[in-house]
């Protein structure tokens, strides 16, 4: 503790920020956040103006930060529009209603209220005003009589209970095939399928041609086609994913899905033929008995120092820009440039450098190892699997939702874990340094592991929080017994986020908890039984 209180103690007293540190600084992610900061002082209006066109990316937070501090009236009038309840817009003006009346909003006016809305912005929104009456009729057959655009559109943005109440109803062969003419449909095909509660609609899209639609959505349709034992459709529909999919995880989880309907081995063999680690492909390795390939554990040779503070913001930044401006005339010139920069401390900032996919090269590191190596391995693989998906190993790594540091923690949950454990003098740079970052997450870790064991619903809860994880995961009957479980489950947990998230930290604690020596497998890990013992 008295170690850890000395390295806050060196980290926390930093000068207050002002215009002049913003000067030199490139636009980024850590020049945002810094930014947000900085409009969190009492600064004048005219000095936050200075620094709107500096920014990376405008989210919503960042932006009402701004109205409060610019004093300018079209600004305060667009943050008035967008944040107004949906109550309060019956005789604004038209371009508020368009800018702050979302079709969600609107699902909680009365038809009549919003009917005369839609009246008022009719000649400049004629779709929005469309989109209103629509939803003021709660009918499932009006909403037919639309195009096939609006149809869509509408659907997709009302939110899930209105979907559930008022359009849950068999969509018409004829118009099913007419609407699959169009991509957006596959947005809609995915809230169907991915909302448990409109059976009626998932029933009438079991069979139909979807070879125009994503390889996810046509994914999801052979999820549905299994769930109402059409495993023919679903074989065709699998195939057509593979077909389609973008990426190769996306391929490999078509390929894992046909062995499990047909128990056909060749799928597998194919699966260990992937370029990527993930739970498919280490469900196949475990199960042929082939050993997984291409995991690196270190970048040689290594520099004894790193020539750059590795925690010091905007230093990664430079150096990666400086880097990337130089012309190479080969793979390997470029990865002979990156090593020079090689140390213990920067091997993970060199592999992002040096990272080529066809390559068949995935790193694992331990960076950092010294400030974990007193925990338990169970403990040690979860932070590495963790801190690599979060941030790849990069200290100063923010994202955009200002998340920080190696283990990516956001600010909030920072300064709440420092007060709890009487971290006097925090500073949010602090999480920058990995020594910190770790710590923090092995406490943070201790609190999600009271209340959830298994190191997949940890995940999820790193990921989207424990309140989420027990509401929406563990309380709404995922991973109970049946016939394609845990997997079925592992497909349909309703945060994309949190979904993906999990199983890709899932592979990660694998490779780690085997490399340090934890007798764990695939199969062990997503046993049903010991799925429910841990929730």
């Amino acid at each position: 503790m008295l170690l850890f209180m000395g390295i806050l103690a060196t980290t926390s007293h930093t000068k207050e920020l002002t215009l002049e540190f913003f000067k030199d600084k490139p636009r980024s992610f850590m020049k945002d956040f810094y930014i947000s900061r900085f409009l969190d002082l009492d600064i004048k209006p005219q000095d936050a103006r200075e620094l709107i066109g500096d920014v990376h990316n405008m989210n919503y937070k960042l932006f009402y930060k701004f109205v409060d501090k610019v004093d300018d009236f079209s600004f305060t009038r667009v943050k008035y529009c967008i944040k107004l309840e949906a109550k309060y817009f019956k005789g604004k003006s038209v371009d508020c209603i368009a800018l702050g009346l979302s079709a969600y909003k609107a699902t909680f006016l009365s038809p009549a209220t919003l009917v005369e809305i839609a009246s008022s912005i009719k000649n400049q929104y004629p779709k929005l005003a469309q989109k209103y009456l629509l939803i003021a009729s709660k009918s499932f057959k009006v909403l037919l009589s639309a195009d096939d655009k609006v149809l869509i559109n509408t659907f997709n943005s009302v939110g899930g209970k209105f979907r559930q109440e008022y359009f849950n109803y068999p969509l018409p062969a004829s118009r099913l095939n007419l609407l699959a003419n169009e991509k957006s449909f596959s947005q809609m095909i995915i809230k169907i399928i991915r909302d448990p509660k409109l059976t009626k609609l998932q029933k009438s899209i079991l069979k139909f041609d979807s070879s125009n639609l994503s390889a996810d959505a046509n994914f999801l349709l052979a999820l549905n086609a299994i769930k109402h034992k059409k495993n023919k459709d679903a074989f065709w529909y699998l195939k057509l994913s593979k077909k389609k999919a973008k990426g190769q995880k996306d391929a490999d989880k078509a390929l894992f899905w046909l062995y499990l309907i047909t128990k056909d081995t060749l799928y597998l063999s194919n699966l260990t033929k992937s370029k990527d680690i993930n739970i498919y492909t280490l469900w196949a390795n475990e199960t042929l008995g082939v050993k997984t390939k291409g995991i690196l554990k270190e970048i040689l040779p290594k520099n004894k120092k790193a020539p750059f503070d590795v925690t010091k913001p905007f230093a990664w930044i430079d150096v990666k820009s400086s880097f990337k401006s130089k012309k190479f005339n080969s793979y390997q010139m470029r990865k002979q440039e990156a090593l020079k920069l090689n140390s213990k401390d920067s091997e993970p900032h060199v592999a992002t450098l040096i990272y080529k996919y066809s390559l068949n090269e995935h790193y694992f590191f331990k960076p950092y190892f010294d400030e974990l190596k007193d925990l338990k391995k169970e403990r040690i693989a979860l932070i590495l699997a963790i801190a690599r998906q979060e941030s790849k190993f990069i200290p100063t790594a923010v994202s955009y939702s200002y998340a920080l540091g190696v283990m990516q923690f956001m600010p909030f949950l920072a300064k709440d874990i420092a007060k709890k454990n009487d971290f006097k003098e925090f500073k949010y740079k602090d999480m920058f340094n990995p020594k910190i970052s770790y710590k923090f997450a092995n406490i943070h870790l201790d609190f999600l592991e009271k209340n959830l064991s298994h190191p997949l619903f940890v995940a999820y809860a790193y990921n989207g929080g424990i309140g989420f994880t027990k509401r929406k995961i563990l309380q709404k009957g995922y991973f109970k017994e049946g016939v394609f479980e845990p997997f079925m489950s592992l497909e349909m947990v309703p945060n994309s986020q949190a979904r993906e998230y999990g199983k890709k930290v899932l592979a990660n604690y694998i490779i780690y908890a085997q490399d340090l020596g934890v007798d764990i497998t695939i199969k062990t890990l997503l046993n049903t039984k010991l799925l429910q013992k841990h929730q």
